[in-house]
């Protein structure tokens, strides 16, 4: 019977040893690849989480500016004179927000100041401070209105009127704009939200 030479075991071994290194240093690097691929995968999943939320809160927001224009156009004395009650979905006294809906012919018009150059002229301006916030005891240009899942929003307008009171008609330019400022449950976090305007031109018949 052939007996292996001692140093050809010793090869033998070695190599097994060797091989047996290279497989844990080969999965040592296939973890590496796989925990940076799986870096990118979550920043990829967490944009999508974040362009999600940012889409919901330009939504909403289209959706309360659209509201507040269309209970604007609806108030009978609207433009002339006074306030209108607006109510959001937070509780007791604060729910009501008397709404201010006098314009003004001069420039600029009155309530929250309006983008005069650059990009998106007459908007409202954000970087200006806001003006007087409305509550249940005083008209105001402004208001933080709650929705009813418990987000926050600040909303501001401004308010032209396009030609003076001629007894017949007057036309009113109305830019309403909104952002969030808070979202329901403290463990939401708050991205920055780019605020949303819109416009309309309402006509009153004397």
């Amino acid at each position: 019977m052939l007996k292996t030479p001692s140093i050809l075991r010793n090869s033998t071994r070695a190599c097994k040893i060797g091989e047996r290194g290279m497989t844990m240093l080969e999965l040592l690097i296939a973890m590496a690849i796989l925990a940076i691929g799986m870096t990118g995968a979550m920043g990829m999943i967490l944009a999508g989480v974040q362009s999600d939320a940012r889409n919901k809160n330009d939504t909403a927001a289209v959706v309360l500016d659209q509201e507040l224009l269309e209970t604007f156009a609806t108030f009978r004395t609207y433009p002339l004179s006074g306030s209108l009650a607006v109510n959001d979905c937070s509780t007791g006294a604060t729910s009501l927000k008397l709404a201010n809906v006098v314009g003004s012919t001069a420039a600029g018009g009155l309530g929250a100041a309006v983008v005069t150059a650059g990009t998106n002229i007459g908007d409202i301006d954000w970087t200006q401070p806001a003006p007087t916030l409305a509550t249940s005891t005083t008209p105001g240009y402004a208001m933080d209105y709650q929705t009813c899942n418990g987000d926050t929003y600040e909303v501001r307008w401004n308010i032209t009127k396009i030609n003076a009171n001629n007894n017949v008609s007057q036309l009113s330019h109305l830019t309403v704009s909104s952002r969030q400022t808070a979202a329901a449950g403290s463990h939401q976090a708050i991205l920055f939200a780019v605020p949303v305007s819109v416009h309309t031109l309402i006509e009153d018949f004397q």
